[in-house]
Formats: C-alpha cells, sequence, structure tokens
C-alpha cells in the first residue's frame, strides 16, 4: 500500500495522464454500447432491486437511481460486449468496472479532475499488479481476474479519489481483499454471467470503501499467511510484479480491444484478416483449420459448439471462423444472423485449437498464435500474430480510437455531433463529471 499511497498528482507523466484518458473514453464508448444492448434486462433489474433513490443515472441511461446500483449497472453495461480493453500480464480487464464506480460517485460528489486522475491511476496501479503478481496460477485455478484483483482496485480507487487518510485506504483495501471471488464458470456454455463478475467487483469495491470510511477495521496485512488473499488465490506471488517500480504507471501496460470478444481470440482473428487477402483464398473451400497457441486458452477458449452471443465471444474456433468468412469482427459478427450461417457453423466445429509449449513459454509478454488454412484445391495458408491490434506494442492510432468511439456511440442511438463533442471533451479536458452529458 505505501508504493501506492505515495503516489502524488504531480508524479503521473504524461504518458500515463494521456493512457488514461484514452482508457476512460474508451470505456465510455464501450459501455454506452452495451447499455443499449442491455436496456431491457438492465430497466428490468433496476425495477428488481430499486428502492426508490434517484441520485444518478447509469451511463446510457436517462432512469435516475441509488449510486450503489448505478455502479453496478455501468459493470454490467462496461464488459458486456466484450471490447473493453485489459492487460495481458495480468489477464485482466481494468477499465470497465473502475470506472463503471468512479464515474457515478465523482458525478455525484462533484470530485475535481485531478483527484479523479489520482484515484483512477492508483486503482489501476493496484488491479493491475495484484493480477500480474499472481498469474498463470491464479487464472488457471479458476478465478475471474477482473472479478477478484479489481474488487481491491476499485476500493483503492475511490477511496484515493475521495481523499481518505492512509489508514483509511489501507481498511478499503483490506475489507475488498476479504470479500473479492468470482469464477470462471462464467464462461461456460449458455452463461451470460461474465458481466455480472465486472459489476459485482466494482460494487464490492465501492462497499469495501464505504466500510473502511465508516470505521471498520480491516487485517494488518490482508495479502501473505495462510488466509491472505495471495496464499488463497494463487500458487505463488511474484515479488517484482507486485512491489518492483519500472519507471511507467501499471495503466501503460493496457490494451485497447478493436473486436468484440474475448482478447484471447485477437490474434486469430487478425490472422484470418491477413489469411482472406492471399491469392486464391476462398472461405467456401476450406477444409481444415489449425491454430497453434498458448495453452491457457485450453478448456476456455477452445471450444466448438457456440450457445449464443455470450459463447459466440468466448470462442476461438467461432471468432476465427467468422472473420475468415467475413473479413469483420464486430458487433453484428457475434450475433444470432452470423453464429446460425451454415459456412459460419462448419468452419467453426472444423476448428483445431493446439496448445504449443514453445509458445506458451512466450505468456505474458507474447501471446502469439499461428493459424494454418488448407483448402480443398490443395492450397494452403499460414499466418502468425504476435501483438494484436491495440498493445502497447501496436496501439490504435488516435483515429482508430475515433472510428471505435463513435461505432459505439451510433450503436448506442447518439448523434454524431453529440459523440464528438463527447470525444473531445474527455480526450482534451478537465472533466467536471456533474456537466459530462453521455445519456
Amino acid at each position: 500500500m505505501d508504493l501506492v499511497f505515495g503516489i502524488r498528482y504531480e508524479d503521473i507523466t504524461d504518458n500515463a495522464l494521456e493512457k488514461l484518458r484514452v482508457c476512460l473514453t474508451d470505456t465510455l464508448g464501450v459501455t454506452l454500447a452495451g447499455a443499449a444492448d442491455l436496456k431491457v434486462k438492465e430497466e428490468r433489474l433496476l425495477n428488481l432491486i430499486d428502492d426508490g433513490s434517484q441520485v444518478v443515472a447509469p451511463v446510457g441511461m436517462s432512469q435516475k437511481t441509488s449510486l450503489a446500483h448505478a455502479i453496478l449497472v455501468n459493470g454490467l453495461s462496461a464488459h458486456f460486449l466484450e471490447l473493453d480493453d485489459g492487460v495481458r500480464y495480468g489477464v485482466i480487464h481494468p477499465s470497465a468496472p473502475l470506472f463503471a464506480a468512479l464515474i457515478p460517485i465523482a458525478t455525484v460528489k462533484g470530485v475535481s479532475w485531478e483527484q479523479f486522475v489520482l484515484g483512477a491511476i492508483c486503482g489501476y496501479e493496484t488491479s493491475i499488479r495484484l493480477a500480474s503478481a499472481m498469474q498463470p496460477s491464479h487464472y488457471s485455478r479458476g478465478y475471474h481476474p477482473t472479478a477478484t484483483c479489481c474488487t481491491l482496485g476499485v476500493a483503492v480507487g475511490i477511496a484515493v479519489m475521495l481523499g481518505y487518510s492512509k489508514a483509511e485506504v489501507k481498511d478499503a483495501f483490506s475489507a475488498a481483499s476479504i470479500s473479492a471471488a468470482g469464477s470462471l464458470k462464467v464462461l461456460e456454455n449458455v452463461s451470460e454471467l461474465k458481466p455480472y463478475n465486472c459489476a459485482k467487483a466494482s460494487l464490492m469495491g465501492y462497499f469495501a470503501a464505504m466500510m473502511a470510511k465508516a470505521g471498520f477495521k480491516g487485517p494488518e496485512d490482508p495479502l501473505s499467511g495462510e488466509t491472505g488473499f495471495l496464499n488463497m488465490m494463487s500458487d505463488a506471488c511474484d515479488e517484482d510484479r507486485l512491489l518492483a517500480w519500472d519507471g511507467a504507471y501499471a495503466i501503460e501496460k493496457v490494451y485497447l480491444k478493436p473486436y468484440a470478444s474475448c482478447r484471447h481470440t485477437h490474434p486469430e482473428i487478425e490472422a484470418a484478416f491477413v489469411i482472406r487477402q492471399k491469392d486464391g483464398f476462398d472461405a467456401k473451400e476450406i477444409n481444415a483449420i489449425r491454430v497453434k497457441t498458448y495453452k491457457g486458452v485450453i478448456g476456455k477458449h477452445d471450444f466448438n459448439t457456440v450457445y449464443g452471443e455470450s459463447s459466440a465471444r468466448m470462442s476461438i474456433p467461432y471468432s476465427l471462423a467468422v472473420a475468415l468468412v467475413t473479413g469483420k469482427a464486430g458487433i453484428a459478427e457475434f450475433t444470432e444472423e452470423y453464429i446460425k450461417d451454415p459456412l459460419i457453423q462448419r468452419l467453426t466445429k472444423l476448428a483445431v485449437i493446439e496448445g504449443d509449449e514453445e509458445l506458451s513459454r512466450l505468456v505474458p509478454d507474447k501471446r502469439v498464435a499461428i493459424v494454418t488454412v488448407e483448402q480443398t484445391d490443395g492450397k494452403s495458408f499460414v499466418n502468425r500474430v504476435e501483438y494484436p491490434k491495440g498493445e502497447p506494442e501496436n496501439p490504435l492510432s488516435e483515429d482508430e480510437l475515433l472510428a471505435k468511439f463513435l461505432s459505439m456511440t451510433e450503436h448506442a442511438g447518439m448523434n454524431r455531433e453529440q459523440a464528438l463533442q463527447l470525444f473531445q471533451t474527455v480526450m482534451n479536458e478537465n472533466i467536471d463529471f456533474r456537466k459530462l452529458r453521455y445519456d
């Protein structure tokens, strides 16, 4: 906690601040699009749980609700479309749960831009360092790092943003550590609960911060010992990733997602795009698809049977098939129209995903996929992808970020002029969240 609590706004580098604006802009766009798709379910949810409070509206909704319920709904919207950012070292999506909580709290409390930035940076440091230190065993044990580690990051982010004392920040961290949970069972078959893990991290982080402010003390050292967070959640801890300072803030390791599916599918999608451009390629002639990649995806993202939209976004075979056939991997390509397409279904069944020992040793520095496609006419195509678009080593340009943002806001029904104004405000101005319009 000393490392995180020692950060001051004046210490934040231009690179980190610029990346924060990028992540905030991207998360707002993705949340707006997710809210549009979840409109019916989220309104039904609010009607079931609402207590009559009208404090703040979730992003993309006009209906005001309590602060806690707005945080919950924001978390669902931000993670629903699988377009929110992540960090490959932690196998984690840090922005969605963090901003799901910070934005409505900043709106209600009138938090300054400087305090918002400081809270966000500290939240990123907490979530990403913890997740990165515990991988790969944390993920292998079946935990969803966005649900577990982001709970602590959200708690710290809120506490720092609201100006808590060092002892109160520690107590928020401690309270979050004993309540953080989330299973990767959410990835299986018909499940639509992966966004719930994100939303729960936002909500439990908020409650942990409130517990601390109310004066509830937590254990002095919630991380170590037999029942500590690290031992309970992983087989080993990389102390360098947890504690060492390499001159860059954790947020600078965040990737952005150009495709509407799990990040584990993106190398295969990009390989498909390249293969489609080869002379003689014909998706209708494909009779074999083989993928070599890292072993971490086996048993989680290699399934050939797709049960619906949420399932399709998690499946490497489906993501690869739809990319080979359409040359796209946006929101539309993961809807029922494409899932039921006979050619896409056939290619999804054909795809064989193999965990490769050599490629597994490259993780987390690289998450590589080698895709081989063979056709009935004897033609064969191979492509290898090491850093899919959006990684820090292969970042989106500002034009590409704007294009993604406009596609998200268009999906949400926002007019282009309002969307452009929102983009320019978040990217360039010190924001007063009480005046920010995104409904």
